[in-house]
């Protein structure tokens, strides 16, 4: 891609989240959750900590949440609520991923899957800072590790994102759309046809559609961005897509501002909903997504801060939250949290306790 066609990509819509932001203020201004909050059900006692970006799965009776760590730690809970680790999806960095990017020190943001008769763990590293990063698929026919054909095999590369300018380091993507192969979510549409929704701040929220063989993007596809923020926001981050289809609708639930800030942190959950899997996104007001929209869903639970990466976990009819959250009295280290989500009659999910008789 040309420095003309980056220039030119969507100029009129990046006026507009300028001029909307700057000008009007609208959509741009901190909000703040007024209601009681569903409780977390995980006891933080047991073994709900270091857990970061967490993805959930049931798989042959228990529970599995998978992490952002060096390796790649996964957790197992019979209940939800008491947790254990139970080991690390690799051995070491893979061969690929160290050549991609030298330095590669993660296996971050774990998106869990089950398709067509095998397990999917889509992951990702990056360069710190930059959105040179990549993203990778493992599979495994079994998450139990007592079991004989439990093996992670790693298939490599699915999606590059590489600096278009060697002095940039902060716009990025391939010869067809601006992205950040970043924490990739996999959904699986009522076709069978599988996507990946990937991104972050510059390029905002892509989604692409997979091979369903390969699970990588088909050659000529279009990306679809479902959601981006105004850049001259002090903090413009927007990450940790989660699609859901529930009610006719399928809901983008994203994480919006910077994780990792101390006591400064406003890591937060948003969500908005759609008539078609790609879009167009609008919030609660009826705002788009692209144009900086998001209904707050959550934005802490004192005395834990920086509520966000979210994943929803379905089961018995009940839907959950899952996110993990940092507590200032233990170094702001990440905690998993599991509350109950709410629909109300304006068929949005919240977790305020009292969503249900809300219309």
């Amino acid at each position: 891609m040309g420095f003309d066609q980056l220039k030119s990509m969507d100029r009129a819509i990046a006026f507009l989240l300028f001029g909307v932001c700057v000008g009007l203020g609208v959509a741009c201004a901190d909000e703040t959750l007024e209601c009681e909050i569903n409780e977390n059900i995980v006891n933080l006692n047991s073994g709900s900590s270091p857990i970061h970006d967490p993805a959930i799965i049931k798989a042959d009776g228990s529970y599995y949440v998978y992490s952002s760590s060096d390796l790649g730690s996964f957790y197992t809970s019979s209940d939800l609520r008491e947790w254990t680790l139970a080991g690390q999806v690799f051995d070491e960095i893979p061969r690929w991923l160290r050549h991609e990017i030298p330095g590669a020190d993660h296996i971050g943001s774990p998106d869990i899957s089950y398709y067509r008769g095998r397990y999917l763990l889509f992951y990702q590293s990056h360069k710190s800072d930059t959105c040179d990063a990549a993203t990778g698929l493992a599979t495994n026919a079994t998450l139990d590790p007592t079991r004989s054909e439990y093996e992670w095999v790693d298939h490599g590369q699915v999606l590059r994102s590489k600096p278009y300018f060697s002095s940039i380091e902060v716009i990025c993507g391939d010869e067809q759309s601006i992205f950040n192969a970043i924490d990739p979510h996999f959904f699986e549409d009522a076709d069978g046809t599988p996507w990946l929704a990937i991104g972050s701040t510059i390029g905002g929220i892509q989604l692409i559609e997979l091979d369903p063989k390969t699970l990588r993007p088909l050659p000529g596809r279009d990306y679809f961005t479902l959601a981006q923020r105004f850049l001259l926001l002090d903090d413009p981050v927007i990450e940790g897509a989660y699609i859901v289809f529930r009610n006719g609708y399928y809901y983008l639930f994203m994480s919006f501002n910077h994780c990792c800030k101390g006591d400064k942190t406003r890591y937060q959950v948003r969500v908005g909903r759609a008539k078609e899997l790609t879009g167009p996104y609008l919030d609660k007001e009826g705002w788009p997504l692209k144009w900086g929209g998001g209904t707050l869903v959550i934005d802490g639970d004192a005395p834990l801060i920086g509520t966000g990466h979210n994943d929803v976990f379905s089961e018995n009819g009940v839907d959950w939250l899952v996110h993990h959250a940092k507590h200032p009295e233990e170094s702001f280290r990440a905690f998993l949290n599991i509350r109950k989500i709410e629909w109300g009659g304006d068929l949005w999910p919240s977790v305020c306790r009292d969503a249900g008789d809300r219309t």
